[in-house]
């Protein structure tokens, strides 16, 4: 009697292990591999765009002020960094200075936009000086000594070289990114090789433009790209052949970043330029009136250690040039102070600078007028007898007291 019950005992025992064991084997591996599957969907799904990472601490992004050139510093809280662009030649010493300045101790990845020697002159410097990873360029080169000497700094690296084009995803750790041009190739202006990186931390997105002028813009918008981004680094210094209004449209940036020399040769930036930038309502940063400026992202918002300058309520919303009658309109919800702005007719480059005290209220209007008949009176500046305006075409700018353009018609 005793044995049948230890047996039966024992085969119970046996039983309810095995029946156990295997239950818990089955619920493991299906919840892996449904998870697996997951992933995998979610890639293909997503394939024009990485998803952005929760952010871990917050996100620097340092413009760095390099003249008329670029050289940004994108800065994760861990110490990750990435270099894009590193200034012309002799900006290599201070790019490399800056980088001990913010604790750099090696680059996860250097960005090259494009082969003109504002972008990588002093790159070479850079990556002599700091362990470097990966190296990302476009399929373009240039016969300078300027590029022989960038190729050559890569190659004695060892670091790993990626062509930069739509789809790339940027391979560093924490960090969020997608190339989304150039779309394509055998373009005549090298500016429209620009690697353009979109970059996501948390909430918050960045978009570096390099050069890349119109054509280039419109294949990213005519290829499907995401282009949206709060932060817009400004194409090509701020000249009239970037920042389409197309384009400024579908980025819709909140902020945006001129990389600029002070008094520079090609009147970067122009003031076209500058009227979309303000008429969209960007607050707008410029290296060559700010220095460097550092935006420092948590993932949620972003801020900047510098003022910038807030886009201007006042515009122009007309020129009457057979009439010469300027008409100037505040829609914003303040009134502004015109003291020390200035209106410039730029086919003759003649200036009005507006008397002290001179404002216009919330929702105003102004007239500046000239002419033989032209009379002063409420609401309206006398500016001369003489004639200003061109009547078969004539620009007009408006400039505020510190001297950048807010507005042009």
């Amino acid at each position: 009697m005793r044995k049948s019950r230890l047996f039966y005992v024992l085969v119970i025992c046996i039983t309810l292990l095995v029946t156990g064991c295997g239950n818990t084997s089955t619920t493991t591996a299906t919840s892996t591999s449904s998870s697996q599957t997951s992933v995998d969907q979610g890639e293909e799904l997503n394939n024009n765009q990485p998803t952005p990472m929760n952010a871990h601490g917050n996100l620097q992004v340092h413009f760095i002020d390099v003249g008329q050139a670029d050289s940004i510093l994108i800065k994760a809280s861990d110490g990750t960094a990435v270099l894009i662009d590193g200034g012309n030649n002799p900006d290599g010493p201070n790019v490399v200075n800056y980088l001990k300045s913010q604790q750099v101790k090696e680059l996860a990845a250097v960005i090259a936009t494009h082969p003109h020697e504002d972008h990588i002159g002093g790159l070479d410097t850079v990556i002599n000086s700091f362990p470097v990873k990966a190296v990302y360029m476009p399929d373009a080169s240039t016969t300078t000594k300027t590029f022989e000497d960038f190729i050559s700094a890569v190659a004695a690296s060892g670091a790993k070289r990626i062509q930069a084009k739509v789809g790339v995803k940027l391979d560093v750790p924490g960090l969020t990114g997608q190339f989304i041009a150039p779309n394509g190739s055998g373009y005549e202006d090298l500016n429209n090789y620009s690697a353009v990186l979109r970059l996501t931390y948390g909430k918050v997105s960045f978009l570096f433009t390099g050069d890349a002028e119109e054509v280039s813009e419109t294949e990213m918008l005519g290829s499907g790209q995401i282009v949206k981004a709060d932060v817009l680094k400004v194409g090509h210094h701020g000249s009239s052949s970037s920042t389409s209004s197309a384009f400024l449209k579908a980025v819709s940036p909140k902020y945006a970043v001129i990389s600029v020399g002070a008094d520079n040769d090609y009147g970067h930036p122009t003031a076209s330029t500058l009227s979309k930038l303000s008429g969209a309502g960007v607050k707008v940063f410029r290296t060559d009136l700010d220095g460097t400026i550092v935006a420092t992202c948590d993932g949620e918002s972003v801020t900047f250690n510098k003022k910038g300058s807030a886009p201007a309520s006042v515009s122009i919303t007309s020129i009457d040039l057979a009439g010469e009658i300027v008409t100037l309109v505040n829609d914003g919800s303040s009134a502004v102070d015109l003291t020390g702005w200035k209106l410039v007719s730029e086919k003759g480059n003649q200036t009005y600078s507006f008397p002290s005290g001179i404002t216009i209220p919330a929702g105003g209007t102004l007239k500046v007028l000239s002419g033989s008949k032209a009379e002063s009176s409420t609401g309206a500046l006398l500016w001369t007898k003489s004639d200003v305006w061109n009547n078969d075409g004539d620009p007009g700018s408006l400039y505020n007291a510190q001297g950048q353009v807010v507005s042009v018609k």
